[in-house]
């Protein structure tokens, strides 16, 4: 199980690219990156990623992927999101649990 630390947007945002322009669909690039290396160790993997949803609206959410090691997602979970006031230094003003 990896720790959300690796997948951790606000290490690299610059005032050029914000945080919340590196989340991506749970198939995205960071996924598809684990499902090979499963794969090729035969491993199960579970990850945290930075989701953006698309089917609600391009919302975003602190996502866990279960990825199987035949290199399938076995599952995905939203289970909580952060809101920022974009341009300050990043505290959170509210922490909200998702009602999936």
């Amino acid at each position: 199980m990896l720790q959300e630390a690796w997948m951790m947007p606000f290490a690299f945002c610059t005032c050029e690219k914000r945080w919340c322009e590196f989340a991506e669909p749970v198939n995205g690039e960071s996924t598809q990156f684990l499902q090979e290396f499963a794969l090729k160790y035969n491993m199960v993997i579970i990850s945290s990623i930075l989701e953006r949803d698309i089917n609600h609206g391009g919302t975003l959410w602190n996502t866990a992927v279960i990825i199987g090691n035949h290199g399938n997602i076995i599952d995905s979970l939203e289970y909580c999101y952060f809101l920022f006031k974009l341009g300050t230094s990043m505290e959170p003003i509210a922490f909200v649990d998702c009602n999936c």
